[in-house]
């Protein structure tokens, strides 16, 4: 895993270089600006340098996780990790002073048609089974281990925002060695972490799907190129997952929906750790 050595980018870089192996590598930037200015001009200058494309920018909802505060998430593409770690020798080295907090996240992207074949699946099973969320929002879910769910006041932020606008997520996935049931549970226990979380993606993922929702981004996280050591995202992480909701009220339609909870246990055993963030394109 690449280790977190803001004070020697060019270690990171060289340790990029190694661990990625051939094709494409993707940079998670997680930023609270303080020069906006300065960061709007890097912005444009930055965008699809070094052979890379910028995926996706969003604004992330004005709340804390595990005490990281940020105000936007940047997704860049790259053929290689030799272009990447020369875009970071580049724009890396200017964007971090012209933020206050700022951490890069290295992930080995899964195949672009995979995204391409969930975006098909969902059409389907929307023409089907598709269900639309109206109405007035019910406000009583609350997680009791929001290690692995966003917290309450995640939440309270997440309620407050226009409804109807479209919804990213993003969640950085640390699962457990060996899954964690409850003795009550009436399932087999001696399973993986990774296999209870997909225990409980099969039903949520139908949950999502249904509602237009699907991931369009995500893969293997490799490690924090440039950050602090106590930042969150220099934890092991095993599984990055980049969600589009059609409108925010989608999300919180579903958590609150008989279904999905069913699926909860499955999360629960599975998952370790969770860094999640909401958020909204940027115009």
């Amino acid at each position: 895993m690449v280790r977190s050595v803001s004070h020697n980018l060019n270690t990171s870089c060289s340790l990029l270089d190694g661990e990625t192996g051939p094709g494409k590598v993707a940079l998670v930037f997680h930023i609270k600006i303080k020069d906006v200015e300065g960061y709007q001009q890097w912005f444009a200058e930055s965008q699809n340098k070094f052979r890379s494309r910028r995926l996706y920018c969003v604004n992330i909802d004005p709340v804390p996780r595990e005490g990281m505060l940020l105000d936007q998430l940047v997704i860049d593409e790259f053929s290689s990790a030799q272009s990447a770690s020369a875009f970071m020798s580049v724009y890396g080295v200017a964007l971090k002073e012209l933020c206050s907090v700022y951490a890069v996240l290295a992930v080995k992207p899964e195949p672009f048609m995979t995204f391409c074949v969930v975006r098909v699946i969902s059409w389907f099973i929307r023409l089907f089974k598709g269900v639309q969320d109206k109405g007035p929002l019910r406000s009583d879910w609350s997680a009791d281990n929001t290690a692995v769910w966003p917290d309450k006041k995640q939440m309270d932020v997440a309620r407050s925002q226009e409804m109807d606008k479209t919804l990213y997520v993003y969640n950085l996935n640390k699962y457990r060695a060996k899954a964690d049931y409850p003795p009550s549970a009436n399932i087999n226990k001696l399973v993986s972490g990774s296999e209870a979380y997909d225990r409980y993606a099969k039903i949520a993922g139908f949950e999502l799907l249904r509602r237009g929702a699907f991931p369009v981004y995500g893969g293997k996280p490799i490690g924090l190129v440039d950050g602090e050591f106590d930042c969150m995202l220099a934890d092991h992480w095993d599984k990055f997952i980049f969600v589009r909701y059609p409108q925010r009220r989608n999300l919180l339609t579903l958590i609150e929906s008989e279904a999905f909870h069913q699926g909860q246990i499955h999360r629960d055993a599975g998952l370790e750790r969770v860094a999640i963030f909401l958020g909204e394109l940027a115009e």
